[in-house]
């Protein structure tokens, strides 16, 4: 399958007649937070044509539901989740629950007639992401549409990247070496949770922070081909949170993978969550046959840029650093200055602009699940080339 660009500049056309957006959201840990912001900063952002409303917040958290129901200005809360699901005034729902209830809900909201939001990874497993995709393409007759939470590509510093590359400035890809390391696991006495289990996370480390660096390299570069990798362990005991227990750990703490992509290019990349002293070093280099590209995301206002054409002085040959500003879209909607740089939550409202842009205009956002596919089945195929101990083509 092609990889689809996305699109966020200038005002949406409202080309469907759609008046308002009435929003239900599941699940208010960090995701949903940042969810329901963008939500409600979406419509200033971006100059919708439509009125955005916070109509209702589950949570399974008593506690949660009477801070963040006010808090955020929600018409009700419930803890039950599927009566968001399938209420008759809600028109899109935001899936910020853990990997394994995702299906579940996105099944049951599509079949209400709900558009999605849907964090990732898209699942827990490779057939509930295809359970997904399946209701997806049921729902399409009916004008429904799908966005996972991809938001790290929707940066203004990631889509000039991409624009460079599409435009050949840097030539053919030849490599895409991928580095994601943080550090919140590293203490060994961290509790076990459902992120560790099979069942509810599904890939550790490869499915909960591989699946940006899986997504961010498929985009920049195109499909992936074959693949070897060796997911990894570490710590295979974690305690129980309420009772100090010693439980089994199912899931990767790390991973390591060598592949190509379909244009012939290679790539390199590794994922921890034990990596020492990084909050999030989620950082590539794209080494193409005219120059390169540099990024990391702990400086995410910046990308350093090598042309080999003009740098033929070699006391001034290298790369240069690029700050990003109003003339990296959507950049400008933010801030007119160049150098004071957008958040994580910035990037939220963009990913939030972009599923609002698809619905008025009856357009695909991207990714949509049929992209989370894509992405699902690298990720699987690292996995399963790790168990193999051999290369996996997709």
């Amino acid at each position: 399958m092609a990889i689809r660009d996305l699109r966020v500049d200038g005002q949406p056309e409202n080309r469907t007649g759609v008046k308002k957006l009435r929003v239900g959201v599941l699940g208010m840990g960090f995701m949903g937070g940042t969810h329901t912001q963008a939500w409600q900063r979406v419509k200033a952002t971006f100059n919708l044509p439509i009125d955005i409303e916070m109509k209702a917040l589950f949570d399974m958290s008593d506690r949660s539901l009477e801070l963040n129901g006010p808090r955020y200005e929600f018409e009700r809360t419930t803890s039950d989740w599927r009566e968001v699901c399938s209420a008759d005034d809600i028109d899109v729902v935001s899936i910020c629950t853990p990997n394994f209830a995702h299906a579940e809900a996105a099944e049951m909201a599509l079949a209400h007639g709900k558009h999605i939001w849907c964090e990732k990874p898209m699942a827990a497993s490779l057939a509930d992401a295809e359970r997904m995709r399946q209701a997806a393409h049921a729902a399409k007759a009916k004008g429904l549409k799908t966005i996972l939470g991809y938001n790290y590509i929707k940066s203004p510093t990631l889509l000039a990247i991409k624009q460079i590359i599409d435009e050949g400035v840097i030539g053919d890809i030849v490599h895409f070496n991928g580095v994601y390391a943080e550090d919140f696991m590293c203490d060994m006495d961290m509790p076990h949770s459902w992120r560790l289990t099979k069942a509810g996370g599904g890939k550790g480390a490869l499915g909960d922070m591989g699946s940006h660096q899986v997504s961010m390299a498929i985009w920049l570069c195109g499909p992936m081909k074959e693949v070897s990798s060796r997911l990894q362990t570490v710590h295979p005991q974690r305690p129980d949170a309420a009772t100090g227990e010693m439980k089994a750990v199912e899931t990767d703490d790390q991973y390591s993978a060598i592949g190509t992509f379909e244009n012939g290019g290679l790539f390199t990349m590794h994922t921890s969550w034990l990596g020492q002293g990084h909050k999030m070093q989620l950082a590539f280099e794209v080494t193409g046959t005219k120059g390169a590209i540099k990024f990391d995301q702990e400086r995410m206002g910046e990308f350093q840029l090598f042309e080999q054409s003009g740098n033929d002085n070699m006391r001034t040959n290298g790369f240069k650093t690029v700050l990003i500003g109003p003339w990296h879209a959507p950049f400008g909607n933010f801030c007119p200055a160049p150098g004071h740089h957008v958040g994580f939550n910035e990037m939220k409202i963009i990913e939030a602009g972009e599923f609002c842009r698809a619905i008025l205009e009856g357009d695909e956002a991207f990714p949509n699940f049929d992209d989370g596919m894509v992405f699902e089945t690298a990720l699987q195929a690292i996995q399963d080339a790790s168990e193999a101990r051999a290369w996996v083509t997709l």
